[in-house]
C-alpha cells in the first residue's frame, strides 16, 4: 500500500517522510569505514578519526551514495576541523556510537522516519550490527519497495552540534 503523497497547497514542497533503515550494505560500508579508521590510526601511533570517502576509501557506486545515511543513526558525522570550525568537504568521522555499533555493543532503532533531513520518528524496535549481518531476510540494500512510502529528496545539511571529533576506539 503506498502512501498518498500530500503537497503544500503554498508553494508544493512535500509533506511527507521517509524511512530509513541500516541494511547490510550500509552495515559493510561502516565496517570498511572503522577499519580505515583503526588502520591509520594504528600506522600513525594517535588516533586518526578523518576518512575522506572518494580518496581514502574504496566504496562501490551503491556504498559512496548511501553512506551518509549512516549520519541519521548517529554513527557518523561530517568531519569538522577543530581550529577553524569549519566542515571539510568530503570528509567524514566514525563517531562514538559507530565504533560502539561495530562492536555490538550499542542497538540503534530499527528505521528512523526522516521529514526534510531531521528525525520525525524513531521506532521502539532495536537492532544490532550482529542481527544486520545474519538476518537473511534482510535485503543487502534497501529498494524504495522495501518502505512501502512515499520518497522525497532532501538537502545534505548538516546540524549536528558535535564539537569533538575524538573518540575512542580502543576501550
Amino acid at each position: 500500500m503506498q502512501i498518498e503523497i500530500e503537497h503544500c497547497s503554498c508553494c508544493g514542497a512535500k509533506l511527507t517522510g521517509r524511512y530509513e533503515r541500516i541494511s547490510k550494505g550500509l552495515a559493510l560500508s561502516l565496517l570498511k569505514f572503522r577499519e580505515k579508521v583503526l588502520h591509520e590510526s594504528e600506522l600513525s601511533n594517535t588516533l586518526v578519526n578523518k576518512v575522506h570517502l572518494s580518496k581514502d576509501l574504496n566504496l562501490s557506486k551503491n556504498e559512496y551514495n548511501n553512506f551518509q545515511k549512516l549520519r541519521y543513526h548517529g554513527l557518523i558525522a561530517h568531519y569538522k576541523d577543530k581550529i577553524t570550525k569549519e566542515y571539510e568537504t568530503g570528509y567524514w568521522l566514525l563517531t562514538k556510537r559507530g565504533n560502539l555499533f561495530c562492536k555490538n555493543e550499542l542497538a540503534v532503532p530499527k528505521k528512523l522516519l526522516i521529514f526534510r533531513n531531521k528525525i520525525e520518528e524513531r521506532s521502539e524496535e532495536k537492532i544490532i550490527l550482529r542481527d544486520i549481518l545474519t538476518e537473511d531476510n534482510l535485503p543487502h540494500w534497501y529498494q524504495k519497495e522495501d518502505y512501502n512510502m512515499s520518497f522525497e529528496d532532501t538537502n545534505d545539511f548538516d546540524e549536528n552540534s558535535q564539537n569533538d571529533n575524538q573518540l575512542d576506539l580502543f576501550d
